[in-house]
């Protein structure tokens, strides 16, 4: 099977520039924010690096690639999206093409006095996947769930309201 040019640059600016951040593509598609993509990178002076794009379900996913994750983070403060770092297939597997894997990062939160490490919020994500509803939540459990995987906010009960 042949490949497309496009796709074979989208992997590799996904190798040479692992830090990754993945914006929804909403439905009039980025005509507003274009241009402000354009100045964003122009005042870095580093070119526009696009990955590969994703579909999920009816939601199509477009990925912009950066050198460094200063400039990865400011990008995903200004435009929203999910972070996410390149890391190489496993050595010793015999790739069939150019496979990439993504693990969303994570950082250490302070949840209830308690640290939530990395591994935790990923357990707690998988968890959140895995269930229909949730019955009883914490506040703090409540805002990493809203903060993290706001598209899962509709497990939780309703919110109850402060006095």
């Amino acid at each position: 099977m042949t490949r497309r040019k496009f796709e074979i640059t989208a992997h590799m600016n996904e190798r040479d520039f692992p830090h990754i951040v993945e914006l929804a593509l909403p439905p009039g598609g980025f005509r507003s924010q274009s241009l402000e993509f354009d100045a964003f990178h122009r005042e870095r002076s580093i070119p526009i690096r696009r990955g590969c794009g994703r579909h999920e379900l009816e939601q199509f996913h477009i990925r912009f690639c950066f050198p460094d994750a200063a400039i990865a983070d400011a990008f995903q403060d200004r435009f929203g999206g999910a972070r996410l770092t390149y890391s190489p297939p496993r050595a010793g597997l015999r790739p069939s093409g150019p496979r990439v894997r993504y693990q969303r990062l994570h950082l250490p939160r302070i949840v209830g006095r308690k640290v939530m490490t990395p591994a935790d919020l990923r357990r707690l994500h998988k968890y959140m996947l895995k269930i229909e509803k949730v019955t009883v939540v914490s506040d703090e459990m409540r805002a990493v769930v809203e903060s993290e995987w706001p598209e899962l906010a509709h497990k939780l009960p309703p919110a109850k309201p402060h006095r």
